[in-house]
C-alpha cells in the first residue's frame, strides 16, 4: 500500500498544480462581457469629463472631448437611440444647439465658447431642452470638471499586469519532487 501511495503522490501534485488557478476564478468573478465585478478596489476615472441625466422619456449622456461635446440620447423605456431630435444646451449665460450625426448615431456641439466654459474647472449646471416629433422634455445635469479627472494623473494599476512568481516556485518544487519520487520508484 505504501508503494501505491508513493507512486500516486506525483500525480496528485500535478493535479493540484493544474487546479490552483481554478481556485481564484470563482463563479461570478467576471461579468458576461469579461468586466471585473468586485476585484477593483480603486475608483474608476473616466478618460473624458462626462455628465448623465434622465427623465421618464429620455436618458442622455454627454462627453466633453477637446474639440466637441458628444451627446448620446436614448429613449428611456426601450433604450434605443433617438434620432433627429432638437437639443438645445444651456449653461450659465451660454447656449448652443446640437447637430445630429446619423452615421455615428449621436449629437455634436462644436461651439468653441461653450466648450471652453465646460472645460474650466468647477461645477457646471447644464439645462437641456429636447424636442422630438412625439415628445418634449427639459433635463438638467451637473458636470464636475477638475484636474483630478484627467487620466494622466491616475495610477496605472491593473491586477493582470503582474506575474505570480509563487507559481514558478511551486512548479520547481513539483518538478523536483516528481524526479525524486520517480527515481525511488524506478530503483525498486
Amino acid at each position: 500500500m505504501a508503494v501505491f501511495f508513493r507512486r500516486l503522490m506525483p500525480y496528485l501534485f500535478i493535479c493540484f498544480a493544474l487546479n490552483v488557478q481554478w481556485l481564484y476564478a470563482a463563479p461570478g468573478a467576471h461579468g458576461p462581457d469579461g468586466e471585473h465585478l468586485t476585484t477593483e478596489t480603486s475608483q474608476q476615472f473616466s478618460l473624458l469629463p462626462r455628465f448623465e441625466t434622465f427623465s421618464e422619456a429620455f436618458e442622455l449622456v454627454g462627453e466633453i472631448k477637446p474639440n466637441a461635446l458628444v451627446i448620446y440620447l436614448h429613449d428611456y423605456q426601450s433604450n434605443r437611440p433617438v434620432a433627429n431630435a432638437q437639443i438645445e444646451l444651456e449653461t450659465a449665460e451660454l447656449s448652443s444647439t446640437a447637430e445630429f450625426i446619423a452615421d455615428k448615431n449621436h449629437y455634436l456641439v462644436e461651439d468653441p465658447a461653450l466648450l471652453a466654459r465646460l472645460q474650466q474647472d468647477g461645477n457646471h449646471e447644464i439645462v437641456l431642452t429636447i424636442i422630438t416629433a412625439d415628445n418634449a422634455d427639459l433635463l438638467t445635469a451637473s458636470l464636475a470638471h477638475s484636474a483630478a479627472t484627467s487620466h494622466d494623473e491616475t495610477p496605472d494599476e491593473h491586477h493582470h499586469d503582474h506575474f505570480p512568481w509563487w507559481t514558478l516556485a511551486v512548479g520547481v518544487l513539483l518538478f523536483v519532487s516528481g524526479v525524486l519520487f520517480g527515481r525511488r520508484g524506478a530503483a525498486k
